[in-house]
């Protein structure tokens, strides 16, 4: 807030004036005190720390756009909530995301793709020619490929 703290309508300044124009809510220029009581409804936005994470958010930035038949568009987003939770580092580090970044992991026969919003899906292994679907994602994984029988 620009360094100066925050008052009311109603408040004294430093100078001893009264904050007399403005809305009932929160002005600044007035003495260091609290600048108002919870409010009604509660916390409900933020920018650009979210109330309910407690967590910086930066919206989308657009990097690189190339127009062409297929555009290519180069953005990032960022949470530092991403950063303490065990979502998928990203190409950019802990808490940044990119719509490219989408990886799929093997692990202990299971599958583990890494969407473009941070979350992890699990699937079952495929084998060679299988395919997989999520109910609660309505995504459907596939295997390419063909099972080889040995014949010795």
């Amino acid at each position: 807030m620009s360094g100066k703290p925050a008052a009311r309508q109603g408040d004294m300044t430093q100078y001893g004036g009264s904050i007399v124009q403005g809305s009932a809510g929160v002005r600044i220029g007035a003495p260091t005190g609290v600048a108002c009581s919870v409010c009604p409804g509660g916390v409900t936005s933020g920018h650009p720390v979210n109330p309910l994470l407690g967590a910086k958010v930066l919206p989308g930035e657009t990097d690189i756009a190339l127009p062409g038949p297929l555009p290519f568009i180069l953005s990032r987003t960022y949470s530092s909530y991403r950063t303490k939770t065990p979502a998928p580092v990203g190409s950019l580090g802990p808490g940044w995301k990119m719509p490219a970044d989408i990886r799929l992991q093997l692990r202990d026969n299971t599958l583990i793709l890494s969407d473009n919003g941070g979350r992890s899906l699990y699937f079952e292994h495929l084998f060679p020619g299988e395919d997989g679907y999520s109910r609660s994602e309505s995504l459907w994984l596939v295997r390419g490929g063909v099972a080889k029988l040995d014949e010795g």
